[in-house]
């Protein structure tokens, strides 16, 4: 079985998550995706909402996606939360399967400082999406690079406009923006 692995902060999940998701779907011919909201990071995050809220929302956004399934292995974890441990968790519930870590270029450009990243690469495939602004250079045969199409925000961006009390219908699944708007989340 082929296993792709997508973690993130999802704060909030946004409609490039989504394109990216069903995207390595595809490209990878992929029999499941798992979608891992981050419980505690392992790096800084200014305005985490709550990792249940953020699980919530993941599902919300893929509930009719049969392959892609949402998975609260990091949320309901108590340890802060490193790619390396919740692969060999995921290794668990899969076994014998083909892994793919999928991250975004960003990440893929200080992957070198990730804990245990070799072992990372050599339990699995780290797949690689592009983003404006970064480049990787780490070299490995277990990291596939993937030209995908460029996406004009970031979740960043849309903490920013609700907080602005600006619009974010053409950048969440509407129903995300209720959810959002209903549980007033992002606002200070």
């Amino acid at each position: 079985m082929k296993i792709g692995i997508y973690g993130g902060s999802f704060n909030p999940i946004h409609n490039g998550h989504i394109y990216i998701a069903k995207f390595v779907l595809e490209e990878l011919k992929l029999d499941k995706l798992l979608i891992i909201p981050v419980g505690n990071p392992s790096h800084r995050e200014d305005s985490l909402c709550d990792g249940k809220l953020r699980l919530e929302m993941c599902k919300l956004a893929f509930e009719k996606e049969e392959k892609i399934e949402v998975s609260d292995i990091e949320v309901v974890s108590k340890n802060v939360c490193y790619t390396y441990d919740t692969l060999l968790e995921v290794m668990k519930l899969y076994p014998n399967s083909e892994y793919f870590e999928i991250i975004g270029e960003d990440s893929g450009a200080y992957f070198h400082k990730w804990k245990n990243y070799q072992e990372i690469l050599n339990l699995a495939k780290v797949v690689i999406l592009q983003r404006k602004g970064y480049e990787t250079t780490l070299k490995n045969p277990n990291i596939i690079h993937i030209k995908n199409k460029f996406l004009n925000f970031s979740s960043t961006e849309i903490r920013r406009s609700i907080e602005a009390d600006s619009s974010i219908e053409n950048m969440v699944p509407k129903e995300i923006e209720e959810f959002i708007k209903n549980k007033k989340l992002y606002k200070k």
